[in-house]
């Protein structure tokens, strides 16, 4: 056990140190057969480790923020530890040889760490419309199903699908979507999965035979803020959807922008667009108020939510056929 568990931890540092590293190369550095990595991307999986496989030929790499440093200490023990270059001089003859040099490597990969953390999330806010979404940075995530899904994200409806990740293959699993999570350009599904009885993250690649189902679900259990924070160490504020809307004239005018629930972040008149960014907690209601005002309103972006709208619309279509 002893043995694996040192693997484990060689993997983890291995993609860290490569993202993409290929199977074959963490079989050769760890002195093992790929079929053993391969059982120890499952282990790792099922401990939650946020590692996904970025397709065939692509190799591994984290998800999110995520990653493995040689420092796991408390802001109260940081805090502690760098007070001690005011008193470094004083305590240097009653320290071994190389003290000095030691505590500077440890104060700069302490400085590394917050260094890289603000920088990913800077990146993870960019991305995902803090700073204004691209209007197309998630065209290369078009999966087949991804109407499918966030339409029964909206209506909170149950999901049955094929699933594969790390080499593992689920069949059938039935799961509740929550919410999907745009993040560095890959979608990513946040559900209660019924086949293990507990919420997991599920990239969009990995579905296959997605099918919806009558069953209804409610998620009022379920803190987003709180797992995103336990995932990937962010904020719900760092995730949210830019919805770039166009309005009728006449609605346009009758519109009381200033005494709106949801202020826009950017109005554009000669377009008789608005632009509104929205928390992902809050897109079925955004999407509901949207419904209500009929052809007054159009929803151009996020494409995909054109989608779930016009899928929508021919569900309805087909029962009056």
């Amino acid at each position: 056990m002893t043995d694996r568990l040192i693997r484990l931890m060689r993997i983890i540092t291995l993609i860290q140190a490569k993202p993409g590293i290929l199977a074959r190369e963490l079989a050769e550095r760890c002195g093992t057969s790929e079929r053993t990595i391969y059982r120890d991307m499952d282990a790792l999986s099922a401990m939650h480790i946020p590692i996904t496989h970025l397709g065939h030929g692509k190799g591994y790499t984290f998800i999110g923020n995520f990653a493995l440093y040689p420092l796991d200490w408390s802001e109260e023990e940081a805090a502690a530890f760098s007070q001690i270059s005011s008193i470094i001089e004083d305590i240097k003859p009653l320290m071994p040889d190389g003290f000095e040099g030691a505590y500077e490597k440890v104060m700069a990969a302490e400085y590394k760490l917050k260094a890289d953390k603000e920088e990913k999330m800077e990146s993870a806010k960019k991305e995902t419309g803090s700073n204004r979404m691209e209007k197309n940075s998630y065209q290369q995530e078009q999966s087949p199903f991804l109407t499918e899904i966030l339409g029964s994200v909206l209506k909170q409806r149950s999901i049955q699908a094929d699933y594969s990740e790390n080499a593992h293959e689920e069949y059938g699993t039935l799961i509740d979507p929550y919410c999907l999570v745009p993040l560095e350009n890959r979608f990513h599904l946040i559900g209660y999965c019924h086949r293990f009885g507990l919420i997991r993250t599920f990239h969009i690649n990995g579905f296959s035979n997605v099918k919806p189902q009558p069953r209804s679900f409610s998620k009022d259990h379920f803190n987003l803020q709180t797992f995103l924070k336990k995932k990937w160490s962010l904020d719900q504020d760092s995730l949210q959807v830019e919805f770039k809307v166009k309005f009728s004239e006449l609605l346009l005018e009758r519109l009381k922008i200033e005494e709106m629930d949801i202020q826009p972040i950017k109005i554009d008149r000669q377009g008789r667009c608005l632009h509104f960014a929205v928390a992902l907690e809050q897109d079925i209601q955004f999407i509901s108020w949207i419904s209500c005002l009929e052809e007054e309103a159009e929803i151009l972006e996020p494409l995909y939510y054109r989608d779930v709208m016009r899928y929508q619309l021919e569900k309805w279509l087909s029962l009056y056929k």
